[in-house]
């Protein structure tokens, strides 16, 4: 029998680093005031994957040393990572992340911009302290595509003649150039070969990618418990992902209208939900986008080829396993 790979296992060679990361996180923080205070422990008790730190210390893992100004890297683009959270669960109008109330279902949308928008400012603040030129210029062209990229998707609900192209440039932008972003800068910062260096960041990219279809094939597919989210949240806002696009590129055409009068009616889960899984399973379409994911998880590999075998390297090998049987 196959063992099922654990995060915790992956995570070996650099979690000792993560109390590290984690008080950084704190400190950057310390000078919130009381209602923004309360606001950010409520959002950092419920523990996510913690991927965007992991990756940073990978990253720097190859360079056998980890200079402070990683943690500090580290600390601070999960920080960023988590205003982008907190931002898109009120675009989504999502009721649930990892498994508590979304802030803004809590303390309303204002206090949660407002919060988002500070951690996003104390993100870059850190970063700038790090007075490294080049990680500095990485995390500022990924914060502006990030922002980019959410914007894209906005200006493209409910557009159902959405390509597949056109949705990877979104995902890449949205979600893949930051964890590129992360392996990247702390490489830079622990002065890893530019070819390494490259290495890493496109490892990230591929990886974000992959691990963006495999998230919205279980916005349809997950079990909610175990995923952490509100499912069908991208169904409700008119979201189209690639699961969907296939289905609309290949079913007939009484199945595209029943299944854009779905999309348009707005309703979260329920039986539109059921009705919209019998089709994509109907129609193959969510192990359609299954496989692209695993196009992008071998270009990812391909990329940690030109890499020394290192416990970091074996690690992202893994890292691309598990998001490939992940079910939350």
């Amino acid at each position: 029998m196959e063992t099922k790979l654990l995060l915790s296992d992956i995570y070996s060679p650099v979690e000792k680093h993560f109390p590290l990361v984690e008080n950084k996180i704190r400190e950057i923080l310390d000078n919130a005031n009381e209602l923004s205070s309360e606001v950010i422990r409520y959002f950092f008790q419920a523990k996510g994957k913690f991927l965007r730190p992991a990756l940073c210390l990978f990253g720097a893992g190859f360079s056998n040393h980890l200079p402070p100004s990683v943690i500090t890297n580290a600390a601070a683009l999960e920080i960023f990572h988590s205003a982008t959270l907190i931002h898109d669960d009120i675009i989504d109008s999502a009721y649930l992340r990892r498994n508590i109330p979304t802030i803004h279902s809590v303390w309303g949308p204002q206090v949660a911009v407002l919060v988002g928008d500070f951690l996003h400012d104390k993100a870059i603040e850190a970063i700038f302290k790090l007075k490294n030129d080049r990680a500095i210029a990485s995390f500022l062209k990924t914060a502006g595509v990030v922002c980019d990229g959410e914007i894209l998707e906005l200006s493209q609900k409910s557009n159902f003649a959405l390509r597949e192209d056109e949705y990877i440039t979104i995902i890449e932008r949205k979600t893949a150039v930051l964890l590129g972003c992360c392996l990247e800068t702390s490489a830079i910062l622990a002065g890893l070969a530019d070819a390494e260096v490259a290495a890493l960041k496109n490892y990230g990219i591929y990886f974000g990618i992959a691990f963006q279809m495999i998230d919205d094939c279980l916005d349809y597919a997950g079990l909610q418990n175990e995923f952490g989210k509100t499912l069908g949240s991208d169904l409700a806002e008119g979201v189209l992902t690639l699961p969907l696009i296939h289905l609309l590129a290949h079913a007939d055409e009484t199945t595209q209208n029943e299944v854009k009068q779905i999309v348009q009616s707005g309703v979260r889960g329920g039986e539109n939900l059921a009705k919209l899984v019998e089709y994509l399973k109907e129609f193959g379409s969510l192990e359609a986008a299954m496989r692209k994911a695993r196009e992008y998880t071998d270009r990812a590999r391909l990329e940690l080829s030109v890499l020394k075998d290192h416990p970091a390297k074996k690690s992202l090998n893994l890292l691309l396993n598990y998001i490939l049987e992940r079910n939350r």
